[in-house]
């Protein structure tokens, strides 16, 4: 007969517990054999997945502070320590005594002082998307014994909504053709290139921009403004603000277009393609992971919105191979990014032995 496992102790340390990092961490930890593991949640500030994660049975402890983020991993008798974000949950950890230290990046991570220093204390990486672990291994933060190229989590819905449904969400016809962008309107997710190409398309293509961390409704800021908008694209650019709703969008969406300049591989990538829509995605680490040129979507240059425009062009105006990419990155993403195709991996990285840091 197989001996019972030690039940082991992980403490899951997020910033906040909102947006796709948060989610994947909890249902990569809920997709564990709960008889071998217990799972904690420290989080500096409320975030619209507590309800979730509560409601799954993880435990939910706030620390705001790096003093208090200390003191409560070094109080918690933890076996393992798994930052999601961040340098101070790894050091806290190891000023802490925790036996093992695990990090995800979700993205390239950058050659800093803090990320160097945490990185010496730190005992495996995983890194979504090749790309973010190639960087990691080029600028020496991890050794390759210590690094594991992994997936997005995500549980693939069974086509969360309806088509008929996402339209009357968006307040668009279903004769409507509908570019979405899902991200952050900000900064490195570029929605100013997503709205230079709407302004491309013909006058019946409708571009539309969710955030999809959930929580109070926010406008494009600065140059991405409203007049920005009434210039490029007027009534036909419509930027929706934090959803929490984005599965039952997607379904609505003949085409989604990342903008990205320094994702790892989106989350919202796979979730379109568990919803048939076709995809096109920048050359941004690691967009080529799900996006393989031609075979699975389109890859355009970051920063390109004529490029962009003439790749989501061509998905809408050629609806059988868009309808063949669509299905071939779903079957390249379905059984990669299972929360239970990770939790193997954890397993195994929780439970091996850490090289001396």
């Amino acid at each position: 007969m197989t001996e019972p496992r030690t039940r082991l102790r992980v403490a899951l340390v997020l910033d906040r517990l909102e947006g796709g990092p948060a989610r994947a961490a909890i249902a990569a930890a809920l997709a564990l054999d709960p008889e071998a593991y217990t799972h904690t949640v420290i989080t500096g500030a409320p975030g619209g997945l507590d309800a979730w994660a509560e409601g799954s049975g993880v435990e939910v402890v706030r620390a705001a502070g790096h003093g208090a983020l200390a003191e409560t991993i070094g109080a918690g008798g933890y076996d393992v320590v798994h930052t999601h974000g961040g340098t101070a949950g790894r050091l806290a950890a190891a000023r802490a005594g925790v036996p093992r230290v695990v990090h995800t990046w979700y993205s390239p991570p950058a050659p800093t002082i803090a990320e160097r220093r945490a990185a010496r204390h730190t005992g495996m990486f995983l890194a979504v998307g090749t790309r973010t672990a190639s960087r990691a291994l080029r600028l020496g933060l991890a050794s390759p014994e210590r690094l594991r190229a992994i997936w997005p989590v995500v549980a693939l819905p069974d086509r969360a909504g309806t088509r008929t449904r996402a339209r009357q969400l968006l307040g668009l016809p279903l004769g409507a053709q509908v570019v979405g962008g899902i991200g952050p309107a900000r900064g490195a997710r570029r929605p100013d290139v997503f709205a230079r190409a709407i302004a491309r398309l013909p006058d019946h293509v409708y571009g539309v921009w969710a955030d999809g961390d959930g929580g109070p409704v926010a406008r494009l800021p600065g140059r991405v403004g409203r007049r920005f908008t009434e210039r490029l694209g007027g009534e036909r650019l419509m930027w929706l603000g934090r959803r929490d709703d984005i599965a039952d969008l997607l379904p609505g969406f003949d085409v989604l277009a990342m903008t990205g300049r320094h994702e790892g591989v989106p989350q919202v990538a796979v979730e379109a393609a568990a919803a048939g829509v076709p995809l096109v995605g920048t050359a941004a680490p690691s967009g080529p992971d799900i996006i393989r040129a031609g075979e699975t979507g389109l890859l355009t240059a970051p920063g390109n919105p004529a490029q962009l425009a003439g790749a989501i062009g061509y998905l809408l105006d050629n609806p059988a191979e868009a309808r063949r990419m669509s299905r071939a990155a779903l079957e390249r993403v379905a059984d990669r990014c299972d929360p239970r195709s990770l939790s193997v991996t954890l397993d195994l990285v929780y439970r091996g032995s850490s090289p001396a840091v």
